[in-house]
């Protein structure tokens, strides 16, 4: 306990307290008890390192009686002088608003103290005791799902936008589009967007009850395993394989052209929709692989989003001269879905893109040796002995 008054006794006994942090085991469980007047002379320039160094050094730092500044004054000294440090403030009265506007995420409990709290917070919660639920499966739950969202984003456009790049090398890097205008500047308001949404609003990689009886798995977040410099440049460089994959798996079988019954082939706008297609195609069940909870929206981001390519050139090959464009897609729907090698390759192509990802989705499923694969393997076993036990009624 500190409770000195004087700058020099508060440091003489903080130097006290790092000589018997020294020696404790790392095992033993320290706690710090400061006063509001020893904390602001702890907090002073000549002693907040000292006074940081044996807050760290304990389990629970406990400080009583002190002002709503000092609050803030604490959590900006760790925020500043810790590393890597993500700071989190709750409190439920006026007096928390500056900790928690100081701290990264502030948390306001409505109560009896009025408001200010919550109207000062990044999140709100009725009772303390929901905090447990709020970082161990929110948290935990909005932090994968906003990292897939942005690796996926990364993902989707380096995927479509790679290919103009090849292209360029057969076009002598004359600005020729591969894809119509039109169906460019609908990849990310049409045929990709539901994906994302699927993947940041209602996916679970394990089920609450799970997260709440094994806390340990909330340590995926805070060491950042989802989502680092690495797993960013293995999106970017699965997004450019199957770009590869998409525009010369597709260009080599359609080098020498598709004869149609009329006796034309195909020409630039066939080859680049049937790229745009499959690459359609790949790049939402890319999405599909990474949802582990699959409920009705799951579903009809999915395969709505591929139904909706199909519908769309249906209908955007109707519209010239009715509307000055889209001339370049008059009768192509009619070419594309009549004709084998369309069907062919926009399945072929897409599976050959997908093989990777899968094989190493089904090999880290099934030999993963995290706790988050063995807890996602029982819970799939159990799941499936209960649907047998309904089936059989036992």
């Amino acid at each position: 306990m500190l409770t000195e008054s004087s700058l020099e006794e508060v440091t003489e006994q903080l130097n006290s307290f790092v000589n018997i942090t020294e020696e404790s085991n790392r095992e033993d469980k320290l706690a710090l008890i400061i006063t509001g007047q020893a904390l602001e002379h702890a907090l002073s320039s000549s002693c907040s390192q000292l006074f940081l160094n044996v807050a760290m050094s304990c389990g629970a730092v406990i400080c009583c009686r002190v002002t709503p500044l000092q609050k803030a004054q604490v959590v900006q000294l760790v925020k500043a002088q810790v590393k890597g440090s993500i700071t989190l403030a709750i409190g439920d009265g006026a007096n928390d608003v500056s900790m928690i506007q100081a701290a990264h995420v502030g948390i306001g409990i409505s109560g009896l103290e009025g408001l200010q709290a919550t109207l000062a917070s990044d999140y709100a919660i009725a009772q303390f005791r929901y905090l447990i639920k709020l970082l161990f499966v929110h948290g935990a739950w909005n932090y994968r799902r906003l990292t897939n969202v942005i690796l996926y984003s990364f993902y989707k456009n380096i995927c479509l936008y790679m290919m103009q790049f090849w292209f360029a090398f057969f076009n002598g890097f004359s600005g020729q589009v591969f894809f119509e205008r039109w169906t460019i500047g609908a990849y990310n308001v049409i045929f990709t967007l539901l994906p994302p949404l699927a993947l940041g609003l209602m996916d679970q990689d394990v089920r609450a009850a799970t997260r709440l009886k094994l806390p340990r798995l909330y340590r995926t977040s805070q060491n950042g395993r989802e989502f680092n410099a690495k797993i960013l440049w293995v999106w970017i460089a699965d997004s450019i394989f199957h770009s590869l994959v998409l525009f010369f798996v597709t260009g080599i079988a359609l080098w020498h052209g598709a004869p149609f019954s009329d006796g034309k082939i195909c020409g630039l706008w066939f080859t680049g929709n049937t790229v745009y297609t499959a690459t359609v195609i790949t790049v939402v069940l890319k999405a599909g692989l990474h949802i582990y909870h699959w409920d009705v929206l799951s579903h009809i981001s999915i395969w709505g989003s591929i139904l909706s390519w199909f519908v769309f050139v249906a209908v955007y090959a109707q519209v010239w001269p009715t509307l000055p464009i889209g001339s370049e897609m008059v009768g192509l729907d009619s070419r594309l879905f009549g004709t084998f090698v369309f069907y062919a390759l926009i399945i072929l192509t897409p599976c050959i893109a997908l093989a990777p990802d899968f094989l190493y989705k089904i090999i880290t499923y099934q030999v993963g040796r995290s706790l988050l694969k063995s807890v996602q393997r029982q819970e799939y076993a159990n799941k499936r002995l209960q649907v047998w036990c309904q089936k059989h009624r036992c």
